[in-house]
């Protein structure tokens, strides 16, 4: 197949093959902002990012396995609800432009559940990569991975914040946020919790979610002034949020006028200090459309896989890269194919962990070779977001 390359992207140099990492000239770029400490803010909504939900005039719609056998039982019944309309639309839809052959119907819930386990593997892909781009080994020992529990995980380039910014912040959805967190640990092989919340507060309409993240963007800044540390040498803001399966457009956040998500990034970028530089991605999980019988239908689709790719070249851009030419006989058969199904669609759960035993093997890899000239983490982190790249390339 055709080689996934990045043009003049900080992956010039790297195209990925089916089952091989390739290069025409292996290198290592310096990591993290120079004079000082990056710090990565990513921002969690729950609903429409981990799981589908379809707009209704009276409450979001869950896409799950329940609703969907119910929708499929009154359709058979004759039923002409625009509710079952709206959710046979949803489950018909690509799950994204490059899914071929899925729809969201494979990312339904579980019974009993409210989070997608496909959806759920794909944001502990992400944090993985945060991690990785400021210098955290993942999956690092339990005595390690606790202590950072505490402050959020850091290193001497960086420090990381996971920041729950959806309605499963309230106090009565703890124990699902904890089974959340439980989840995550398992798929990214270390004790995993959100390190803060944005403040609680009603929540109705987008511009309340946005001016939200945007009070916390700011607090952060003048917390850092406050503890003699200063603002970060850089900051990068990531929002993962469908903002109330409201397009972004046609509204407004204090006097900001809304009309596409670029002013919606410049309106966090400018809650933090002039001073600083700070780069800002917003992915909204949100498409919007005409069923076949002319029903209008908003959805909020949860992260596809080209919200995992934009997301992984944002934090990642200027940290290490290295292209390796050694197939990783931990993951890919000799002739290019992917070892035990791994990217199959029934084997989201192992994504993260299968990346953590690549980059284990990669970091033994640089210790026999180059121990003397490079920190093995550099090359462990690097060869983590070629292969988490090439995952999404596979997962369906």
């Amino acid at each position: 197949s055709s080689p996934l390359c990045f043009g003049a992207s900080h992956f010039a140099d790297v195209c990925l093959f089916t089952g091989i990492v390739v290069s025409s000239k292996p290198q290592v770029l310096a990591m993290g902002a120079v004079g000082g400490a990056r710090e990565t803010l990513i921002f969690v909504d729950i609903d429409g990012v981990l799981n589908v939900g379809i707009d209704d005039a009276d409450a979001p719609i869950m896409l799950s396995e329940q609703n969907c056998q119910l929708a499929s039982k009154y359709r058979d019944g004759g039923s002409k609800s625009i509710q079952v309309e709206k959710i046979f639309a949803a489950m018909e839809r690509p799950a994204g432009s490059d899914e071929v052959g899925t729809t969201l119907r494979a990312l339904a819930c579980r019974d009993g559940e409210l989070y997608s386990h496909p959806l759920v593997a794909r944001l502990a892909a992400i944090i993985a990569a945060a991690m990785t781009a400021i210098g955290i080994a993942v999956g690092g020992s339990a005595c390690t991975a606790g202590a950072e529990l505490m402050a959020g995980p850091h290193s001497a380039t960086g420090r990381l914040r996971v920041v729950l910014a959806s309605n499963w912040r309230r106090s009565k959805y703890a124990d699902k946020v904890r089974g959340l967190e439980q989840l995550l640990s398992r798929q990214l092989n270390r004790p995993f919790a959100f390190d803060d919340t944005t403040r609680e507060g009603a929540e109705r309409h987008a511009a309340d979610r946005l001016r939200c993240i945007g009070d916390y963007v700011e607090g952060r800044c003048r917390a850092a002034a406050e503890e003699g540390s200063g603002a970060p040498s850089e900051l990068r803001v990531l929002v993962l949020d469908d903002f109330f399966i409201t397009p972004m457009m046609g509204w407004a956040c204090d006097e900001t006028a809304i009309r596409s998500i670029n002013d919606a990034e410049a309106y966090l970028r400018g809650c933090a200090p002039s001073s600083a530089k700070v780069s800002v991605k917003i992915l909204q999980p949100y498409a919007e459309w005409r069923s076949r019988s002319g029903v209008k239908v908003q959805v909020a689709t949860g992260l596809t896989q080209q919200h995992c790719r934009q997301a992984l070249v944002f934090l990642c851009s200027g940290a290490a890269t290295v292209a390796a030419t050694d197939s990783q006989q931990l993951l890919f058969t000799e002739g290019g194919g992917v070892h035990e199904g791994c990217f199959s669609a029934g084997n989201h759960e192992t994504l993260a962990k299968l990346s953590i035993r690549a980059a284990n093997f990669l970091k033994g890899k640089a210790r026999s070779s180059l121990a003397a000239s490079f920190p093995v983490e550099y090359f462990a982190g690097a060869f983590f977001l070629c292969l988490v790249l090439q995952m999404l390339v596979y997962t369906a």
